[in-house]
C-alpha cells in the first residue's frame, strides 16, 4: 500500500515534524485513538448531551379534555413526577408561542395543566417546538395531539415534520411515540407522549425512565433507523470473539492468535466496534487456519456477536455482508490531525499588531503544522481518504446467520469466516490496520405497519388529517439504512518475520 505523508510546509518540502518527534500512531494510545477514529467514520456521530432535558406541553383549547381522562391524567402525573425529580426545562405551547414555564415542582405543573383558563386558543406551534427540540442536544418529552395550524389553516396533508424528524434521526437519535386514545365529544382523537431520545438510550435516558410509566396504557411506536440491538456473548471480558482453542490445556495455549491486553470492546460503552491487537503475523495466522481447518476448527474468525432485529416498527431488516479494507493511511492522517490539535503554538504580536508565532515557540509540531495566526494548516485538517478495499479475505457466515434467524429475530448471530478464496496475497499490506465491517445490505421501510393508522385521524370537519403519518412515512423512506455499517472490527497484527 502507498503511504502518503504530507509535508507541513507550504513552501519547500522539509522534514515531517511527526517523524522528527518519533510520533507513532500505533503506540500505547492506539485503542483510544481508534475509538475517536471510529466515531468520526460513523454515520451516526452522537455528541455528548448539553443543556437540560425538556418537557413541552400542548395548551391548545380542547386538549384539556384528554388531560382529564383518568388513564391519561395518571400517565401525565407519573411523567411529571419522574421528570421534575431532576433539573428540567418546561415549556408551554399556546397562542403561537413556545413559552418557558416557571414551575418549581410537579404539583405546580399539575395545577396549571388542570386549570381550564390556561387553554386560550387552538394555536399550539407544534412545528416550532419540534424544531427547538431537534436543534438542541438533549432528551425531551412532547405531549401533544399534533394538530398543527399555520396561517389560521389546519395542516392536514403536508408532511410538516419530515425535515425535523429526519434531522433528529440523522444525528444518531430516535423518537418514541406513546399513543393514547380519547374522545373530544363524538370525535375520536389521539394524544401522543413523544420522547425524543438523544443517542443510544441507557439507564439515565429519559426513555428508560418513562417507558414503564407509559407503555402499559399506550401503543408504542419507535421511529429509528437503528432500532436493532447488538450484544456480545464472549467467554471473558478480555477474550473477544476471535477463535480460541477450547481443547488446549492453558490460557496461553487457548489464546491461539495471541490477543493482547490492549484489546478493546467499544460496545460496552455504546460504540459498535472492537480492536484486536494480535501478536502474530498474517502468515502465521494463515498457517494456523490451514492446520485447524483439517480439525474442523478456525473457519470462523469472529463469533458470538448477536443482533436483535425484532423491532420492526420502522424497518424490516434484511441481510448483511462483510467488507474489508486497509485503513492504515487514513487512520495515520487522522492520528496526526488529532495529535496536532494538542500542540497549539504560543502566539505573540508582531511590530504592527499582527498575530505571529512566539519567538520562544520550539515545538516542532506547533511550528510545522500551524500558520502564523495560530490556525491549523489546511493540509493537516483531517479529510477522510477512501480506504483500499481488500477482496476475498473474509465473508459472512451465511449459514449461521440464516439458521439463527430462522429461530427468531431476537438472537441472530453474526459470524465472520475466512473467504473461500482467502490467500495471503489478498492482504498486500500485512502490517497495516485492517477494518472489517458488517454492512446492512437491505432495510425496507415498514410502511404497511398497522401501527401507522394511529398517526392519522378525521377532524371535526370530517376531513382526514394525515400530516403526522406522512411525516413519519417520508422520514422512513428517506433514511432507509441500506448500506449502513452496523459493526466494525479493527485488526492489527505483528510484522512478518
Amino acid at each position: 500500500m502507498l503511504l502518503i505523508i504530507s509535508s507541513c510546509n507550504t513552501g519547500n518540502k522539509t522534514a515531517d515534524p511527526f517523524v522528527a518527534t518519533n510520533f507513532d500512531a500505533f503506540d500505547a494510545s492506539l485503542g483510544n485513538r481508534l475509538a475517536m477514529y471510529n466515531d468520526t467514520l460513523s454515520q451516526h456521530v452522537v455528541r455528548p448531551k448539553t443543556g437540560n432535558p425538556a418537557l413541552y406541553i400542548d395548551f391548545s383549547s380542547g386538549i384539556n379534555n384528554a388531560f382529564n381522562e383518568p388513564a391519561i391524567k395518571g400517565m401525565m402525573t407519573a411523567c411529571f413526577n419522574t421528570i421534575l425529580a431532576s433539573k428540567f426545562d418546561v415549556y408551554k405551547l399556546g397562542s403561537n408561542k413556545v413559552t418557558p414555564m416557571n414551575v418549581a415542582n410537579s404539583t405546580e405543573l399539575g395545577q396549571q395543566v388542570s386549570d381550564p383558563k390556561q387553554y386560550l386558543d387552538i394555536w399550539a406551534p407544534i412545528q416550532s417546538a419540534v424544531d427547538e427540540i431537534v436543534d438542541g442536544n438533549n432528551d425531551a418529552l412532547l405531549i401533544t395531539d399534533f394538530e398543527e395550524w399555520q396561517s389560521n389553516v389546519e395542516v392536514t396533508n403536508t408532511a410538516f415534520l419530515k425535515i425535523p424528524f429526519s434531522k433528529w434521526l440523522t444525528k444518531g437519535n430516535s423518537i418514541h411515540f406513546f399513543v393514547a386514545d380519547y374522545k373530544e365529544g363524538p370525535i375520536a382523537k389521539h394524544l401522543y407522549f413523544t420522547v425524543f431520545s438523544q443517542g443510544r438510550p441507557d439507564a439515565s435516558s429519559l426513555i428508560s425512565k418513562l417507558l414503564p410509566k407509559l407503555s402499559p396504557s399506550t401503543l408504542q411506536f419507535d421511529l429509528s433507523d437503528q432500532a436493532y440491538r447488538l450484544r456480545t456473548d464472549y467467554p471473558s471480558v478480555k477474550s473477544g470473539g476471535i477463535f480460541y482453542d477450547v481443547n488446549a490445556k492453558s490460557e496461553t495455549a487457548r489464546n491461539v492468535l495471541d490477543l493482547k491486553e490492549s484489546y478493546l470492546n467499544g460496545l460496552k460503552d455504546g460504540h459498535p466496534f472492537e480492536f484486536y491487537p494480535l501478536g502474530l503475523d498474517w502468515k502465521t495466522i494463515s498457517e494456523l487456519h490451514t492446520s485447524y481447518t483439517s480439525q474442523n476448527q478456525f473457519n470462523n474468525f469472529f463469533r458470538k456477536l448477536f443482533i436483535d432485529m425484532s423491532n420492526q416498527d420502522s424497518y424490516v431488516f434484511g441481510n448483511f455482508e462483510v467488507k474489508v479494507s486497509d485503513v492504515t493511511t487514513d487512520f495515520e492522517n487522522f492520528a496526526k490531525y488529532d495529535e496536532a490539535k494538542k500542540h497549539h503554538p504560543k502566539l505573540a504580536k508582531g511590530n504592527n499588531g499582527e498575530a505571529k508565532l512566539a519567538d520562544n515557540e520550539d515545538n516542532p509540531i506547533a511550528l510545522g503544522c500551524y500558520n502564523a495566526d495560530g490556525k491549523l494548516k489546511e493540509e493537516w485538517i483531517y479529510k477522510r481518504q477512501s480506504p483500499a478495499n481488500l477482496n476475498e479475505v473474509f465473508s459472512l457466515n451465511k449459514a449461521l446467520f440464516d439458521n439463527t434467524k430462522a429461530s427468531g429475530l431476537k438472537n441472530i448471530e453474526l459470524g465472520i469466516v475466512f473467504h473461500p478464496k482467502f490467500d495471503l496475497k489478498n492482504i498486500p499490506n500485512p502490517e497495516g490496520l485492517m477494518k472489517v465491517d458488517l454492512v446492512l445490505t437491505s432495510a425496507a421501510a415498514n410502511l404497511s405497519n398497522a401501527k401507522l393508522a394511529k398517526f392519522q385521524w378525521v377532524n371535526a370537519k370530517n376531513k382526514p388529517n394525515i400530516a403526522l403519518s406522512e411525516s413519519i412515512k417520508n422520514t422512513l423512506t428517506e433514511l432507509a439504512p441500506t448500506g449502513k455499517i452496523v459493526y466494525s472490527y479493527y485488526i492489527k497484527t505483528q510484522a512478518t518475520n
